[in-house]
């Protein structure tokens, strides 16, 4: 085993460990005596070492807003690109990251190639270009970077830059409102110390009602804990602020803001327009980019009534700036990767349209692996277009098989990128076991939802090509280039069918209907992301597909509106009137709905893998027929049964009426509820009538 490490005071480090697992395990170890008292994190298996905090690297985001001398990180099956953008968060100025890896050249293990390998591909079939690019990042950090020989200083005193922030904070905060607040940075700037910094000199000045918010408590505890005082903020939900009483806050501060739907941040700002209001968010981070957040949220904020201030902190506080293993973490995951540098005059574009046609190409992620200017085109077109991309999407759009890169080029760069997958075409027993919900499907989006939430069998078998991602530079926009892209895709693929699924916007609606792509499908996920409505669009290509498209809209057409009265009654989906009409814009006479297609719906969420919502029309009039058995149910499940089948109750309000001590609760109980209807229906003991899902 060897080891390599230059001294630089005064900065982290990384401390690379190159060798077996259990050399690098000693190494690990013998550096950390060297250090003496010294906090440290161990990512990795809880059975490697119990001197330490040791948390596995699923759950690295649980102790995110935490500080450490030293965290050891077992990168021996190769880099996770999140776990290490994670990772760096989360040490002290003049501490290190210990990276445990194999030998240069050893390439990720099977278990890290299995996580890519889509059917119908093996691990094999999984590329190594993302740890070659990390490889490159790391010996180019080896040279000007290492891991000091004595135990970290980390002392934070703030700097002149966090304070003129935390100034500006007041005195929006202090006088009559309302103001906007927009607090930009990148991670380790001190941003969430100083809103809790003002927060608390706000406090002990007077005795305004201040609420903090993110997508979940964990995202703003290092808000609370610099605000703690004599009396003190405390986190408020969102879907409280949002939803609860308007006008009984002063001051709403929300953290971490690009993590959140911009429909809810929309909302809560029309919903509160008296109130002091602060919006901060990471600009560059593992957890999504501020830059769409900026272009979706804030352009739409500047917009309105209320003059938006926007603050920025450059300088590092938890550790010097130009620190290299901030830059080395950049470097090696493309954190500050930005679009191409190309905006032509209104007259060179014209130009360009008349007599230089755009080029579009399929990358060659080789050629693309050896083009570093390129690769940062690309993936920075992409982050700026998408602020839920994050680290894991470089590796998978690296080195995914099922994964293809298209783009439009000008001069040679980037100017539009697409990512598509191709899917589907799955064996029949895999299909089988997907719709009695026995498995899931990995990298199969669209079949896993044609499949186990529609009920459609056969579409299993039929090919089909997925858009992931597109996105046309932000300087080039409303110029026809992401049509363009767009069928140029549909020329370089023949499938049964084209698909795509997205958060539902009328505006992206609109831009898939010109294409031929028709809504079959409009689903609402639960938790930090609640919010925005995810429609699913399809565009048909063979006789097949036709046909199952026009079944799924006649189907759309009948479930529709019931599903639409469960999400209103949530109070979790953001349904503008101009949406909903964008939604049920072109929809067919409503499907018929027989006895038996009402049990068969019924019985497969009972007993499958679909939501009550996805089935709720027949879900409503199985219960309705079977009124008189609802008494072979306890009082806690027959309330959930009529709470939200028959009277359309919000899930919150179930739970509660049932006594249940929240959502998911009532979401398991209804099922087997309803299981228990299904039983006595059948007339069969319960337990006889298939597999559970729950």
């Amino acid at each position: 085993m060897r080891t390599s490490q230059t001294l630089m005071p005064r900065h982290r480090r990384c401390l690379l460990l190159r060798g077996s697992r259990s050399a690098t395990r000693e190494a690990a170890l013998a550096q950390l005596d060297a250090w003496g008292e010294a906090t440290v994190l161990w990512i990795g298996e809880p059975s490697e070492q119990d001197r330490f905090e040791v948390v596995r690297p699923r759950r690295v985001s649980t102790v995110l807003g935490r500080s450490f001398d030293a965290v050891v990180l077992d990168a021996h099956d190769g880099i996770d690109a999140d776990v290490l953008g994670q990772s760096q968060g989360l040490v002290w100025g003049g501490g290190g990251l210990l990276l445990r890896m194999a030998e240069p050249g050893a390439g990720p293990s099977r278990a890290a190639r299995e996580r890519l390998a889509a059917i119908p591909y093996r691990p094999g079939d999984v590329g190594t270009r993302f740890d070659a690019h990390v490889e490159r990042a790391l010996a180019r950090a080896e040279r000007a970077s290492g891991l000091s020989a004595g135990p970290p200083a980390h002392v934070v005193t703030g700097h002149a830059e966090q304070a003129r922030v935390i100034e500006r904070l007041l005195r929006a905060w202090s006088g009559p409102g309302p103001t906007r607040v927009a607090v930009l940075a990148d991670r380790g700037r001190g941003k969430s110390s100083a809103l809790g910094l003002a927060l608390g000199r706000l406090l002990a000045r007077r005795e305004p009602r201040v609420a903090v918010s993110a997508a979940h408590a964990a995202a703003v505890a290092e808000v609370l804990r610099f605000a703690a005082g004599e009396r003190s903020p405390t986190f408020v939900p969102l879907p409280e602020l949002v939803f609860g009483e308007a006008g009984c806050w002063d001051v709403i501060v929300i953290d971490e803001a690009a993590q959140l739907p911009v429909p809810m941040l929309r909302r809560l700002v029309e919903r509160h327009p008296e109130a002091h209001l602060a919006f901060a968010t990471t600009a560059h981070g593992y957890e999504g980019t501020g830059r769409g957040f900026s272009l979706r949220f804030l352009a739409w904020l500047e917009r309105g009534p209320v003059p938006v201030q926007r603050l920025g902190l450059r300088q590092p506080i938890r550790w010097d700036e130009g620190d290299p293993l901030e830059r080395m973490v950049f470097d090696a995951l493309l954190l500050d990767a930005e679009p191409a540098r190309v905006v032509p005059e209104p007259p060179a574009w014209r130009r360009v349209e008349t007599e230089e046609p755009l080029e579009a190409v399929r990358l060659d992620r080789d050629a693309l692996l050896a083009d570093e200017i390129l690769l940062r085109e690309l993936f920075g077109l992409l982050v700026h277009a998408h602020y839920r991309t994050t680290p894991g999407d470089l590796h998978r759009l690296l080195d995914a098989p099922n994964l293809e890169l298209h783009a439009l080029r000008l001069h040679g760069h980037v100017v539009a990128a697409t990512v598509v997958a191709h899917e589907g075409a799955l064996p029949d027993a895999l299909v089988d076991d997907v719709q009695h919900g026995r498995t899931r499907l990995r990298a199969h989006a669209l079949p896993d939802a044609l499949v186990a939430h529609l009920g459609k069998r056969g579409a299993g078998a039929l090919r089909m090509v997925r858009s992931v991602r597109i996105a046309t530079h932000p300087e080039l926009r409303r110029r026809g280039l992401a049509t363009r892209l767009c069928e140029h895709v549909h020329r370089e693929h023949a499938p049964d069918l084209f698909g795509t699924l997205f958060g539902a916007t009328p505006e992206l609606l609109a831009f898939r209907r010109r294409m031929g792509y028709e809504v079959v499908r409009l689903s609402a996920s639960r938790g930090a992301r609640t919010g925005e409505p995810a429609v699913m669009m399809l565009r048909a290509e063979s006789e097949v597909a036709r046909a199952l498209v026009t079944e799924l809209r006649a189907e759309l057409a009948r479930d529709l509106p019931r599903q639409l009265e469960l999400w209103r009654a949530d109070e979790e989906l953001l349904l503008d009137p101009e949406l909903v009409e964008a939604l049920v814009h072109g929809l067919p006479p409503p499907a018929g709905l027989t006895a038996a297609q009402r049990d068969q719906l019924s019985r497969s969420y009972a007993f499958g893998p679909r939501t009550v919502e996805s089935v709720a029309l027949a879900l409503m009039r199985f219960v309705d027929a079977q009124r008189e058995r609802l008494e072979v149910l306890a009082p806690s499940e027959r309330a959930l049964v009529e709470g939200r089948v028959l009277e359309g109750h919000g899930w919150r309000r179930v739970a509660k009426d049932a006594g249940l001590p929240g959502v998911p609760a009532a979401m398991r109980g209804l099922r087997r509820a309803v299981r228990r209807l299904m039983d006595d229906h059948l007339g069969l003991p319960s337990g006889e009538s298939g597999p559970r899902v729950e």
